[in-house]
């Protein structure tokens, strides 16, 4: 009987302390107290501990007067079955009662949505997150936070059937591990700085991370089967790949820093625009005004399986767009991508050896669909081409767009050259 005491009151004792969990939401928000921060924040925290500890033994001695059993699964709750038994099944008060718990409980999931946005902003800046967390939206709010941590919950309902009973430990787990590490890093930091009273706050913050630490094992220990295993494997997971981001981060800061004593001028190279287009129209001629802007040395190039329409658009095109010559690229199989590869390489290999490759860019003329049923028909092999070069040595992309029926600012800007046929 000795061993299952102790595990009874192991047991009990990590449930109670789950009930504790609520004071990082103070803790985390000093900065949002008036001055003074600390002192209001401690108020609050104590104002809070009474408040959770009447309570606490409130519903516990009402629950042993009644007899109450909390239930097979957690529902209904214990608050629910004194709530029940105090103001009848059903009754008003009953019904309020529940209300009551549900917008607690919907507030203390509010807290979350306003931590952890900061936080990921907070690991972004330092490289541990994906740089888009630390942007905020048209709301000036951490939008890319709070979108994960929507998605991570909603996920988390479907998967535990929206029982809390089984969402407790989870969060739980993470809360003192959390409390654990907060209360090793400030006996490090007493450690190192040594200032005024350093003793005592090394005292106490060590006795705090020793009692979170035991309370973190028997959390872990008491709530392993029914979930506290996911937190177990998913955090070292999650730190892993975070300092995985940071490495690459730093990886790619290390390929991209200059030495500080060079001075860059302007490079002696030579630059060629090449238009991808598929036929002589408003789109096209815009694309080669903007080729024509950016090189001198401008071609076209067009690829097809029909030679005889092919010879046909270079008959137009020779005739109204002079300066530029087409290229036509004949293939049997209607295919895009390797045959403008295939160009851009015999470019590369006609040019003189012991010159440095003239810097390309490739013009592609896109169409701006104004409805959602527009994009799927039109811009595909764009699309495709531009993941294809994207990246190649020598070689800049660039998306030339056209509305249809709208004077684009490029229009204004550079007018179509109309080529009046010669006389006769």
């Amino acid at each position: 009987m000795e061993p299952l005491g102790l595990l009874l009151v192991f047991k009990a004792f990590a449930s109670g302390s789950v009930a504790l969990t609520g004071v990082e939401a103070i803790a985390n928000g000093v900065p949002a107290f008036k001055p003074p921060e600390s002192r209001n924040a401690a108020n609050t925290m104590g104002a809070m501990a009474v408040l959770l500890g009447v309570s606490f033994v409130g519903v516990s001695i009402v629950a042993v007067a009644y007899s109450i059993v909390p239930s097979v699964g957690g529902y209904p709750s214990v608050v629910s079955l004194v709530a029940a038994a105090v103001f009848g099944q059903g009754s008003a008060l009953h019904v309020t009662f529940l209300v009551a718990t549900m917008l607690i409980l919907f507030l203390a999931a509010n807290t979350s949505y306003n931590a952890f946005p900061r936080l990921a902003a907070i690991l972004a800046k330092d490289g541990y997150m994906p740089r888009q967390f630390a942007f905020r939206g048209d709301r000036l709010a951490y939008s890319w936070g709070i979108t994960l941590l929507a998605a991570v919950a909603v996920a988390l309902i479907a998967i535990f059937g929206g029982t809390t009973t089984l969402l407790i430990p989870l969060y739980a787990v993470g809360v003192f591990v959390c409390f654990s590490i907060s209360q090793l890093g400030m006996v490090r930091h007493w450690l190192r700085v040594r200032g005024a009273g350093w003793r005592w706050g090394l005292a106490v913050n060590g006795l705090g991370a020793v009692v979170t630490a035991i309370v973190l094992a028997i959390v872990v220990y008491e709530k392993f089967s029914g979930g506290a295993y996911l937190v177990v494997i998913l955090i070292p997971l999650l730190v892993g790949m975070m300092l995985f981001i940071r490495h690459q981060y730093a990886a790619s800061a290390k390929k991209l820093e200059v030495r500080s004593d060079l001075v860059f001028t302007a490079p002696r190279r030579r630059e060629r625009a090449v238009v991808a287009v598929d036929g002589l129209d408003r789109a096209a001629v815009q694309a080669v005004n903007v080729a024509r802007s950016v090189a001198e040395d401008v071609r076209a190039v067009t690829v097809t399986e029909d030679g005889e329409a092919a010879r046909r658009l270079r008959d137009e095109w020779e005739r109204r767009i002079p300066d530029v010559p087409l290229d036509i690229v004949e293939t049997p199989s209607l295919r895009l991508v390797e045959p403008m590869v295939h160009y851009l390489d015999l470019l590369e290999e006609g040019q003189p050896t012991g010159l440095e490759a003239p810097i390309t860019f490739v013009v592609l003329p896109e169409f701006v669909p104004r409805h959602w049923w527009d994009r799927p028909l039109f811009n595909q092999s764009a699309g495709r081409l531009r993941r294809a070069l994207v990246g190649r040595l020598h070689t800049v992309v660039i998306d030339v767009p056209y509305r249809r029926g709208e004077a684009t600012p490029v229009q204004s800007a550079l007018p179509l050259r109309a080529v009046p046929p010669a006389s006769t």
